[in-house]
């Protein structure tokens, strides 16, 4: 009924815009009511833009000698006003978009192409902050970044947030390699929770978009389901406002511990109609991060299989013998062929990935209403097989005048989105990358496309590892699918019951319909008489608001007040279906499966909250923000589930105080202090629940119900709290052509929600508890520079730095000596957090050492490993950075964006198993030498026990017991299968590195030669080039999840680069 009442409104909205006047102005015709005196120019400027949402640009000198204005006139124009304060015979006043630009009549020959920001003030650029406030920018007293939408365009990527990435300073952006239809994980000024969701609230027109995820992958397999983000169109986007520090989104109270990412989406236009179509198309390869040995094959000890039962067992070893021409090696199927490098290896697997994105917006509109309507069409043909998605985005949205004291805004945006076969991870048999990267390198992959039998079709065993499975078959043979269909709207009414006061209502809603299946087919080894998963999920997320507003300018001082309320809403429903021993083949209901079980879950969840800011200004110089939220979650217990969540922050622009601004342009100093907070993420913590049991057998009949949680229910359940302090500098020299802004900040994050494991005889697994103390501190720089600036060219640079210092400082002794966030599938190495380390440590066992360092070996001389687990690396980065430099001569710009990330570390469990199955390049040492030295034993007759090696593996150490040093040489595949089996030191890398990430080149076509209003050609590439990178065969940014395994690969796809061309007109 709410969709329908939404639909309904926006019906009614475009009535009012058809039946509307028919007459439209300009935006110098807007009408105000003004009633100032003695008012400073600039303060009475930026009255003009709040009360129009317009901006303005002009020269430093256009201010010299103006002083103050007095007015007092109702329904004039806002041409008229400007034309009192700048006469048109001195001055020139046009518009560009939404600007209004002032300048002298000697710049008139200046024009939209060729004036430059450092050329003219941005004097009072408004920004949207919190509940979708607007606000001047320089009033902010805490660190704040936006992104225009046409960056997020410029080199598209189908996963609209990874756009982000390198441009705002403490954002880190990543994703799981997935390919199309995954998740982006976004996490702002470090992780602050050690078992919840680290990443922001998202929030689109000042509703929050859920951005959940319905699956992600862990240690034993499964699949990145996406997140809320597709329902975000790129092509809707005007800006992406970041909130970083607690002051900025503290009146988002409980859910704003991880910041806030607020998408402002477009409107429409005052006058007359236009339309935009834009087209991308993208072609994506794979980036060849390879680097396999391929001069030894199948086999063990150096010996090819003599059998076809034999080569099923060492189809993935290459611990045979070097590759000869000469030489013959049995296939599973039977036959031999040549024992030599194939021909067909890892990237012949892959195909040339394809995606098209076409785009067609219309705007429309006259002084009372404006309408714009969007429609994007995604179609992507994955590099991996079979796999390829289809998306719909559409998108409406009306705003009305009504009368003169009502404003209608509203919005409907729908997504439709289909993804066949998602690439599975991690250890799921489905999962390619696994596979591929352990096929011996004499292995043709043209002979596992035989992968069934032609009369039968069943899978043809070319592996005895059952969870191994042929990758053709798995990609042609074992499907998954999802559909999603999701809406997003809002509706908001504002009254003016006077110039200075207004309220607003708004409601709006985020619907989500998502289901998914995954078949593991009949013959398949790991489940031979096949079975069927199903996932449906359903969730509802409403918000709404009232809002009231009060602004008054008097003089040089002025003060807007807030005040308002929120309910949110929650529900999720979700259903687990799963079917066992198929009936008939080629049948995938749930019907045809003789054994069915289904669970159901669902979720609900309200928050109540009130809310007021109240902010104060002296002109330009001073000013102060102070915020204050109470929350009240239903998921905290009732005797104390309310919590308040004050703000408070100052900017002291001091440049206002310098009659000279020659070499300071501006300066800003800003601070702020601020508690956010996060409550139970889940409901039902707080007492047992109850559920029927599928797997109990029934009574006669009826089915057994009993405990449905297996963890401790905890009745003075607290939320969590984070107090932060940040402080700034904002500083602009020879009018804006260098511009820094440094920010400090520092925050502690308590009583953190968890699952602490207890003893199983206890019932439970584990008990929920408040624990935990993480203190985040660090700096973020941004330098702008403007190294030249002429009549037709034009540079740019950007330079972005951030490190964020991490410390765990206290944890409850129930989760002592580590909490473990994830564990990683093979050689038992852990994420955890430990007090006075930092999150996201790597656990794991280690070489053993003695107190000088030196490796102690066995009788065997192989390394031995400390029985408990150390400190292995921590997957966060010590600094990350970014380097952008924009380059413009007359119509033609190019654009180049470089990612840095230091520091870090990842553990590698695809290198892991390349080193025990000999195809990693560092097992070629010793093996040669070790050949010969048992040619030589043989032929002398002894054992090995008989035989000191005289080739191999050279290792050193000291001898366990008696400290003796040795060095001695072992076979290369007993010492790497005992280091791959049992210490994941050896595989722990530095993660750093430096991408190309974004380029792209345009070229705007002269107006006159085409019949268009404005016409760019694009050519754009992502992630086109790894310039730096300290891990072999990987992308040192994948993971098998976007929750708590960064730093934890297995199996991972390889790096992708996508490059293509974008047309963009309007007209």
């Amino acid at each position: 009924m709410r969709i329908l009442a939404i639909l309904g409104l926006i019906t009614c909205s475009i009535c009012v815009f058809l039946t509307g006047t028919a007459q439209q102005s300009a935006l110098l015709q807007q009408r105000l009511d003004v009633r100032v005196k003695n008012m400073p120019v600039i303060t009475f400027m930026k009255w003009i833009s709040q009360q129009t949402g317009n901006s303005f640009a002009y020269p430093n000198e256009i201010l010299e000698g103006r002083t103050s204005v007095t007015i007092n006139e109702r329904d004039i124009t806002v041409q008229t006003i400007l034309e009192r304060i700048f006469p048109p015979a001195k001055y020139d006043i046009r518009t560009i978009g939404h600007q209004i630009i002032i300048r002298f009549k000697k710049q008139t020959s200046l024009t939209a192409d060729t004036l430059q920001p450092a050329r003219i003030m941005q004097m009072n650029t408004v920004v949207v902050t919190a509940l979708g406030i607007n606000r001047p920018k320089y009033t902010l007293g805490y660190a704040y970044a936006e992104i225009k939408g046409e960056e997020m365009t410029a080199a598209r990527d189908i996963h609209p947030m990874n756009t982000l990435s390198g441009k705002v300073a403490g954002l880190e952006v990543s994703a799981v390699n997935s390919g199309m239809g995954g998740s982006t994980k976004l996490t702002l000024r470090g992780m602050r929770l050690l078992g919840g969701n680290n990443q922001p609230l998202l929030v689109m027109d000042g509703i929050p978009v859920n951005n959940s995820s319905p699956g992600q992958a862990e240690r034993y397999g499964g699949y990145d389901l996406g997140d809320g983000t597709a329902i975000i169109n790129p092509d809707d986007v005007e800006t992406i406002s970041v909130l970083k520090g607690g002051a900025s989104a503290a009146l988002y109270g409980t859910r704003a511990l991880n910041g806030v990412i607020l998408v402002t989406t477009r409107k429409g236009v005052r006058k007359g109609l236009e339309m935009a179509f834009t087209s991308n198309i993208q072609l994506e390869q794979t980036n060849n991060q390879y680097d396999f040995q391929d001069s030894y094959g199948s086999g063990r000890d150096g010996v090819l299989p003599v059998s076809a039962a034999e080569a099923r067992w060492v189809s993935q070893y290459s611990w045979g013998p070097k590759l000869h021409p000469d030489s013959l090696v049995w296939l599973w199927n039977g036959q031999q062929a040549p024992y030599v490098k194939a021909r067909h290896s890892i990237a012949d697997f892959f195909r040339e990935g394809f995606t098209r994105i076409n785009t067609l917006a219309a705007a429309t509109g006259n002084e009372h209403t404006q309408l714009r309507f969007s429609y994007t069409n995604t179609g992507t043909h994955d590099i991996l097989p079979q796999s390829g998605l289809q998306r719909h985005n559409l998108s409406a949205r009306v705003t009305t005048v009504l009368g003169r004291r009502f404003e209608l805004d509203t919005r409907l945006a729908w997504l439709n989105e289909q993804v066949q076969n998602r690439p599975a991870l991690s250890d799921n048999p489905n999962n390619v990358g696994y596979v591929l990267t352990g096929v011996a390198p004499n292995i043709d992959l043209n002979w596992l496309k035989h992968y069934k039998d032609r009369v039968t079709g069943n899978y043809i065993n070319w592996n005895n590892n059952t969870y191994q499975v042929n990758p053709y078959w798995a990609v042609y043979e074992q499907p998954n699918a999802s559909v999603q269909n999701r809406l997003n709207g809002f509706l908001q009414l504002k009254y003016k019951i006077s110039p200075d006061l207004a309220v607003h209502v708004r409601s709006g809603m985020d619907y989500s319909d998502f289901s998914f299946y995954e078949l593991m087919n009949y013959s398949t080894p790991v489940n031979p008489l096949g079975a069927i998963s199903l996932k449906d999920r359903r969730l509802w997320e409403s918000n709404t608001d009232l809002l009231l507003t009060y602004s008054r300018q008097l003089n040089r001082w002025g003060i807007t007040l807030n005040t308002g309320a929120t309910r949110m809403d929650y529900q999720e429903r979700v259903r687990n279906t799963t079917g066992r021993e198929m009936n008939i083949r080629g049948n995938r209901g749930i019907e045809n499966f003789s054994t069915r079980m289904r669970n159901e879950m669902i979720l609900r969840k309200r928050i109540n909250s009130i809310y007021a800011s109240l902010d104060k200004d002296y002109g330009r110089l001073l000013h102060l923000s102070l915020t204050g939220r109470n929350d009240w979650s239903s998921t905290l217990p009732a005797d104390h589930n309310a919590y308040f969540y004050p703000s408070a922050s100052a900017a002291f622009q001091f440049s206002e105080l310098l009659k000279d601004k020659r070499i300071l342009s501006s300066g800003k100093l800003r601070v702020s202090v601020a508690q956010t907070g996060t409550d139970a993420a889940q409901p039902y913590l707080l007492r047992l629940s109850y559920a029927y049991n599928p797997d109990i057998p029934s009574i006669k009949g009826y089915s057994i119900g009993g405990v449905a949680v297996d963890n401790v229910p905890f009745a003075d359940l607290r939320p969590g709290i984070s107090k932060g302090y940040e402080a700034g500098l904002d500083l602009a020299f020879f009018n804006d052509r260098v511009s820094l802004d440094a920010t400090w900040y520092h925050t502690n994050t308590l009583d953190q929600v968890l699952n602490a494991p207890v003893s199983s005889s206890s019932g439970y697994t584990s008990a929920v508890i408040n624990s935990g103390n993480i203190r985040n501190q660090g700096i973020e720089l941004g330098l702008t520079l403007v190294p030249l600036t002429r009549q037709q060219l034009h540079w740019d640079t950007r330079f972005i730095f951030s490190r964020n210092c991490n410390r765990i400082r206290s944890l409850n002794t129930l989760v002592s000596p580590y909490y473990t966030m994830a564990v990683g599938r093979w050689g038992n190495a852990s994420i955890v957090a430990k007090k006075g380390e930092a999150y996201g440590m790597i656990s794991g066992k280690q070489f053993l050492r003695d107190v000088q360092g030196r490796m102690v070996l066995d009788a065997n001389n192989l390394p031995k490993y400390t029985t408990t687990d150390g400190y292995l690396g921590n997957n966060q980065y010590d600094w990350t950075g970014s380097i952008t430099n924009k380059v413009t001569y007359k119509r033609l710009s190019l654009t180049i964006l470089l990612d840095i990330r230091y520091g870090g570390n990842i553990y590698s469990i695809t290198n892991l198993l390349a080193y025990g199955n000999g195809k990693q390049k560092g097992t070629l040492a010793g093996r040669d030498a070790w050949t010969r030295s048992e040619e030589e034993r043989v032929s002398a007759g002894k054992r090995p026990e008989e035989w000191t090696p005289t080739g191999g593996l050279l290792v050193s150490g000291v001898q366990a017991g008696t400290g003796n040093e040795v060095q001695a040489y072992v076979n290369p595949q007993t010492y790497w299968t005992r280091v791959s089996d049992n210490i994941p030191e050896a595989f722990v890398y530095d993660a750093s590195f430096i991408k190309l990430r974004e380029l792209h080149l345009d070229y705007q076509l002269p107006r006159f030669s085409t019949r268009f209003k404005e016409a760019t050609v694009s050519l754009t590439g992502r992630n086109l080039a790894t310039l730096y990178k300290a891990v072999p065969n990987i992308d040192p940014e994948s993971s098998y999840n976007n929750t708590t395994a960064q730093g934890l690969e297995y199996g991972s796809l390889p790096m992708r680069r996508s490059y293509g061309i974008k047309l963009y007109v309007k007209f």
